[in-house]
């Protein structure tokens, strides 16, 4: 159960990535645009972990995270199956070895994200990972059930039930693995911590997806509110890695358009956002 500090401190942090009109929000979504509730299975989802191009800056990265990649993502994507995308940009201080971008990118079902190699603009969305990430360092995979063995960079889902992440409350945490502690000792460690979770679901808790490397945990959680989400003990993973970040997925709206005159999003260093968009 998270204290009531670390509580306060993922409710400054949602606080503190809300992106308001003062700050140059995107435009929401088309009025009368549906988004009917679309629940998927758990394993329907793209756990990404991407690392910078290294002849790429840093703030050219962030630039191309804002105004393309993003973006794009959820606007070429959504016309093939996505249901729901939730990227976070890491903190440039973050340590070495820690991935410099994140996302769950969930489709109808995992045919529907095969099938965009098919079509010449799934094919195009692919490539573009080139131009801002390096290969092979990034990876991507879905996730399967965890069991009583958790693997180094295989992603896992704790739980069957089939959950809509484009709604609700979600939020990630990401840690480092502190270089005096063991690559087994931390897996344990991890290993423990989701298995408990697993076999003792606090009410309000629908999803949850992880994923271990030598170097680093990323971990994240479906609630059906913020308020349910207090029960949680997402801030317990403090205390087996060194934290990096620990914050909501903040609902952010983009322009779906392929053709409209759209900045992107401003500021994504150090923000999580679940993108908002027609479905």
């Amino acid at each position: 159960m998270p204290s009531t500090k670390a509580r306060k401190s993922v409710k400054s942090q949602s606080a503190g990535v809300r992106l308001s009109a003062r700050q140059g929000a995107p435009r929401a979504a088309p009025a009368g645009a549906a988004n009917p509730a679309q629940p998927v299975p758990p394993d329907a989802v793209r756990v990404w972990r991407g690392f910078r191009l290294g002849t790429s800056m840093p703030q050219d990265f962030l630039t191309a995270l804002g105004t393309v990649f993003i973006p794009v993502t959820a606007i070429l994507q959504r016309l093939y199956g996505l249901t729901a995308y939730l990227p976070s940009v890491l903190p440039q201080s973050k340590p070495a070895g820690v991935p410099d971008e994140i996302a769950l990118v969930f489709y109808r079902t995992q045919q529907a994200y095969t099938d965009t190699s098919l079509i010449v603009a799934g094919r195009a969305y692919s490539a573009l990972h080139k131009t801002v990430f390096a290969f092979p360092q990034s990876l991507s995979g879905f996730p399967v059930m965890l069991t009583s063995k958790l693997a180094l960079d295989t992603p896992v889902h704790l739980f069957s039930d089939e959950t809509d992440w484009h709604e609700g409350y979600s939020q990630v945490y990401v840690g480092a693995r502190d270089a005096s502690v063991p690559v087994p000792q931390f897996l344990a460690g991890i290993q423990k911590f989701l298995i408990n979770l697993q076999r003792k679901r606090p009410a309000g808790m629908d999803g949850a997806v992880a994923c271990v490397s030598s170097a680093y945990v990323v971990y994240w959680e479906h609630w059906q509110s913020e308020a349910a989400s207090l029960k949680g003990r997402i801030a317990d993973l403090a205390g087996l890695s060194q934290r990096v970040i620990l914050q909501p997925h903040v609902p952010t709206a983009i322009d779906p358009s392929l053709t409209d005159k759209y900045a992107g999003i401003p500021a994504v260093d150090s923000r999580s956002f679940n993108i908002q968009f027609p479905r």
